[in-house]
């Protein structure tokens, strides 16, 4: 009776080494270095934090440890389909189009120079279905995609990027950096960004809104028929060649109210900002504007027509806020001095640049804050790059 045992031994421990052996083959191993996280790695290897947990057995995705050494799970092919490059089309534009990365197109079809591609070549891009009718496909639809997280904001930690955050959270790329206003692919270790789209939060009117392209139609008419402008509109929608715009592409317009084209740059004269919405601030507190430096004593002025109240504050300093005509609050502070208060126009002086406040002792700025319909802040860098 030995012999059967035996044989079934072997055979067991042969089939399971041949199982072990083709696991190996469909996987691969990261050893973890400094500042990486789980989210950046599956990033890296185009597989998803879950699927890093599960074949590693971590339970915490928020804890790994420099040295660690995980095994990574091979990627399912993604369902691909075929697109046919048209006239004014980037790899920006067509992966933001389609919800993927400039990465995933360039590997995807074995591209040397991703400045470099020709209208009717054929593209493979992750999607549904051959895509086999005349080798097009539809634009994506630019509704707002909710957080598989069920988060509504993410704090970036060291060695994090765009497209991981993204893909923790499971919502496309372009969502994340037009909720953000991001540029040059960039964010900062301890910067809180939002995963859904200020609209989600503004005055009826003031969110973004999409239109679908149709024949005649330019970037320039599209931005006057919708009260915004040209450079909002390409900025939004990650636009290289503003002259061209593709019949069918569904765009984001950026809100009317309180939109780019009906403002005035805040502070007038030479003035330099960044894109510092969501940088971490004193007492867990994080950055709900932008700040926009200038000598100190250069005006700041009313962005558009409104009703404005001075007040003073330990944190802000003296501060104004401008109750906009187009249902928008501004908020300016860390003034030097006042202006005008009570009814005022566009463009009329309302305050000087200054560092009052806990700016005390810094460089002469102002701290701008948008608030459509009253209610909570938003990103106004879209805005003040586009009138700045």
């Amino acid at each position: 009776m030995r012999a059967p045992r035996t044989i079934k031994t072997i055979t067991t421990t042969a089939g399971a080494v041949l199982m072990a052996f083709l696991a190996l083959l469909s996987t691969s191993t990261h050893t973890v270095g400094r500042g990486e996280t789980l989210s950046a790695i599956a990033s890296r290897h185009g597989t998803s934090v879950r699927a890093l947990q599960a074949a590693n057995g971590i339970s915490n995705p928020n804890r790994i440890l420099v040295g660690d050494r995980l095994v990574i799970p091979a990627a399912a092919p993604p369902a691909t389909m075929s697109y046919t490059v048209r006239s004014g089309d980037t790899l920006g534009r067509i992966a933001s189009r389609h919800g993927t990365s400039i990465s995933s197109l360039v590997s995807l079809n074995g591209i040397g120079n991703a400045n470099l591609i020709r209208v009717g070549q054929r593209l493979t891009v992750p999607g549904s279905g051959s895509g086999g009718s005349g080798g097009t496909s539809t634009p994506r639809s630019s509704g707002v995609t909710p957080t598989r997280t069920g988060a509504t904001h993410h704090v970036v930690r060291a060695g994090e990027t765009i497209s991981g955050i993204a893909s923790r959270h499971g919502i496309p790329q372009a969502q994340l950096i037009a909720a953000n206003g991001l540029t040059g692919g960039v964010v900062y270790t301890g910067q809180r960004l939002s995963l859904l789209p200020s609209g989600e939060n503004a005055a009826p009117g003031a969110g973004p809104t999409s239109y679908t392209v149709r024949s005649g139609d330019t970037l320039s008419s599209i931005a006057q028929r919708h009260g915004t402008t040209v450079r909002a509109i390409a900025d939004a929608n990650d636009i290289d060649d503003p002259t061209s715009v593709v019949i069918g592409s569904r765009l984001s317009i950026p809100g009317s109210g309180g939109g780019s084209s009906a403002l005035r740059c805040p502070v007038q004269g030479r003035v330099t900002f960044m894109n510092d919405w969501g940088f971490p601030r004193s007492g867990g507190r994080f950055h709900e504007g932008n700040d926009l430096f200038a000598p100190r004593g250069t005006p700041f002025v009313a962005v558009v027509s409104g009703t404005v109240v001075q007040t003073t504050g330990r944190i802000g300093g003296r501060q104004v806020k401008l109750a906009g005509d187009d249902g928008v609050s501004y908020y300016g502070t860390h003034l030097d001095g006042f202006g005008a208060s009570g009814r005022v126009n566009a463009g009329d002086v309302i305050g000087y640049v200054g560092t009052t406040g806990n700016a005390a002792g810094g460089t002469p700025h102002v701290h701008f804050e948008v608030h459509p319909g009253g209610g909570a802040a938003v990103n106004p860098y879209p805005r003040i790059r586009a009138v700045c």
